[in-house]
């Protein structure tokens, strides 16, 4: 079974910058893929179309790195709008874990 949890990259992006485990694009690709929230593979391209949501929402902010060897890459940093969307999305993801287990132990007490 395959759940449609791909609302969960924001939160997961917002976290990983807030924690300091990632700011470039492909870290943060591959750290949101590690944190188990969804189900499937979050595909880089929409780890990418949720920076740019953000930043276009002044959640985040970017800069290109040109300092290591290679070419350059962006940058991200969560801005004081992007804490107080994640403190958001901790709120409703509390709010869901709540109720979902409220309904596991229903069914649970169901026999199921």
């Amino acid at each position: 079974m395959v759940g449609r949890l791909s609302r969960m990259v924001e939160p997961a992006v917002l976290y990983l910058l807030a924690s300091g485990a990632a700011a470039h694009g492909y870290d943060l690709a591959e750290q949101a893929n590690r944190l188990g929230l969804a189900e499937t593979v979050i595909d880089p391209a929409a780890i990418y179309r949720c920076l740019r949501m953000l930043e276009a929402d002044a959640c985040v902010i970017s800069n290109w790195d040109t300092s290591g060897s290679g070419p350059a890459r962006r940058v991200y940093q969560l801005t004081a709008a992007g804490r107080q969307r994640l403190a958001g999305w901790v709120a409703v993801i509390g709010q869901r874990a709540q109720a979902l287990g409220n309904f596991v132990e229903m069914c649970r007490s169901l026999g199921i």
